[in-house]
């Protein structure tokens, strides 16, 4: 793994991960965004290689992690590599992260030491606790599990388990969490509609490939906007 660089102080790495115990291999995304004091923010954390922590170190000092909910995986070992960094989380975590030590939850609220860089949205009415980021200098959208855009499969059996669940080479949440995250959908809704009043043109999921151009329209045709 190494990192894309998409626009100034934005890149990110991309994991293949082995998913519903290993059966399903699914890429996972790191999304790194620099602040203009050189920290580095890592949103979903993936395992960190050698490699990847001098390019990391390269770029800037890690000064945030940030866990979406389901995607704690690696939350401790890439915290242990980076011990002064401070772990955010969403506002639920899922129990398999109560072990690691969270300073803040993230919601509508970003850090003091954002401000003017980057914004954060709870999306509400959707059981997932998703928190969209936007990065105003380069127009960007950071989501995590609100929409997939997965255009490659490791092994037959993830081909099949992904267009199974309308995740193969769409931009959109697959059938499952359509069904069953959400929980109100006129809440969630006006979440949404709050997001799209942010000036972005990409798109940079947790999982898939990223979307350059177009990043409105796509998201309001995946959730039938």
């Amino acid at each position: 793994m190494s990192l894309v660089q998409h626009d100034t102080d934005l890149f990110s790495v991309e994991h293949e991960f082995g998913w519903q115990a290993g059966l399903v291999t699914i890429p996972v995304r790191m999304t790194v965004v620099r602040l203009s004091d050189g920290q580095l923010i890592l949103h979903s954390p993936v395992p960190v290689s050698p490699e990847l922590r001098l390019e990391l170190e390269a770029l800037g000092r890690v000064g945030y992690i940030i866990v979406p909910r389901a995607h704690g995986r690696f939350v401790a070992e890439v915290s242990q590599l980076f011990p002064d960094a401070q772990l955010m989380a969403a506002p639920a975590s899922p129990s398999r992260r109560l072990k690691s030590q969270f300073q803040a939850s993230l919601a509508n609220q970003p850090p003091a030491a954002w401000a003017g860089e980057l914004e954060s949205y709870l999306v509400r009415g959707f059981r997932l606790d998703e928190v969209v980021l936007f990065h105003p200098s380069t127009r960007t959208l950071i989501i995590t599990d609100l929409c997939f855009n997965i255009h490659h499969a490791s092994t037959r059996l993830s081909l099949f388990f992904f267009k199974a669940n309308g995740m193969w080479e769409y931009f959109g949440p697959s059938r499952l969490i359509r069904r069953l995250a959400v929980s109100n959908r006129v809440v969630m809704r006006e979440s949404l509609e709050k997001v799209l009043e942010c000036d972005f043109e990409r798109v940079v999921p947790g999982h898939g490939d990223v979307i350059e151009h177009g990043g409105p329209d796509a998201l309001r045709a995946a959730w039938r906007m």
